[in-house]
């Protein structure tokens, strides 16, 4: 019989609470209610099965920077902070690692080989890719992330948060011989902030949060070899990851820690290139390649280079007048937001080659 007295709803009302509360307590029965621990050796990079916190996504963050810290302190791993200004790895801004083109073409290349030759003059002897296709898109990603940086470790390459992979002990870094790498936590709605430069009203969709989380997860999975890697002989012919990865799943977001690779973490502090974030969101896939490339060389006045070879030198595949076209429009772009000062290509593409020639707007 149903109760229509204001006890009678008062009672129903607690069942229904009580009812919830139950489900909601048997859904969580097996997860862990704390802040995540330092995440384990993890040698492929991609985040392990993710465990869960009930608490909202910032208060995860602050809690595992106090658990990280306690960890650190137990294992003698020194700290150091960061003050990330836009820096992205020089090595990294001339290779065709992250094409101007669609995902699934990106797809079509990487089944080719095992390995993924990645051609430029710029190259050093010989760089390697295994793993996952990638775009600009999770560019923006990697480049989102090395502007959340937050801490710096200094320590034995087995005691780090995410030890060694194998390839670093075999390099005589490891495991007595301390190493330095970047990290951070951070939720994906706030990296996704960051790589676009605002947040929507009511928060990113989750069409939005499972894309960035798939790029990260793409991220991790990537392994390079370098015949000559800049400043570290060390890694000369090793795997290479640029990030390795462990998440804590909230109800509402995904917190991740991320801790870079040695050799990435030391370009980003001695082989870097300066990025304007605010004038890569307002560029096409094609757009932000290019000024990644030329960014590394503004240390010039001017810069020249055969047109087809700076397509291939940043993965523009395709048809090259269809490129040239769309290249033009860019660069048109990077003049109006004060990147260059002017620009040509000279040549007919027939009985003369193209060549770019920028001069760059003189920096204050």
């Amino acid at each position: 019989m149903h109760d229509d007295s204001p006890d009678g709803g008062t009672r129903d009302l607690q069942r229904t609470l009580a009812r919830l509360e139950r489900q909601a307590r048997e859904r969580t029965a097996k997860k862990e209610p704390d802040a995540p621990a330092p995440p384990a050796a993890n040698p492929r990079g991609r985040s392990a099965r993710p465990t869960s916190s009930g608490a909202p996504g910032p208060k995860v963050i602050a809690e595992a920077n106090a658990r990280l810290e306690r960890f650190l302190r137990e294992r003698g791993v020194e700290q150091f902070e960061l003050f990330p200004s836009a820096e992205y790895p020089t090595p990294l801004t001339r290779l065709p690692l992250f094409p101007p083109i669609q995902r699934s073409t990106a797809r079509e290349l990487a089944a080719a080989s095992d390995w993924i030759t990645l051609e430029s003059r710029w190259d050093g002897g010989g760089v390697f890719k295994a793993g996952p296709a990638l775009t600009v898109y999770d560019e923006d990603t990697l480049f989102g992330l090395m502007n959340m940086r937050q801490q710096g470790m200094t320590g034995p390459a087995d005691r780090l948060p995410i030890a060694a992979p194998p390839s670093i002990a075999t390099s005589g870094l490891a495991p007595s011989n301390p190493v330095r790498v970047h990290a951070l936590y951070c939720l994906i709605s706030q990296l996704e902030s960051v790589i676009q430069g605002y947040t929507p009203p009511r928060g990113w969709g989750g069409r939005a949060i499972a894309k960035r989380r798939e790029s990260m997860d793409n991220l991790a999975a990537i392994t390079l070899k370098f015949q000559k890697p800049k400043g570290d002989n060390a890694f000369h012919g090793k795997p290479v990851q640029l990030i390795f990865i462990e998440y804590v799943v909230t109800a509402e977001d995904a917190c991740y820690y991320v801790q870079f690779h040695p050799l990435i973490s030391q370009w980003l502090e001695e082989y870097r290139t300066f990025l304007d974030f605010d004038i890569r969101r307002q560029l096409s896939p094609l757009g932000k390649a290019m000024h990644r490339s030329l960014a590394s060389q503004r240390s010039n006045r001017t810069f020249s280079i055969p047109l087809i070879e700076f397509f291939a030198s940043i993965g523009a595949f395709g048809e090259p007048r269809d490129r040239k076209r769309e290249a033009i429009q860019q660069l048109e772009r990077l003049k109006t937001l004060q990147f260059l000062e002017q620009f040509a290509i000279t040549g007919t593409g027939r009985r003369t080659p193209w060549v770019l020639e920028v001069t760059f707007l003189h920096q204050t």
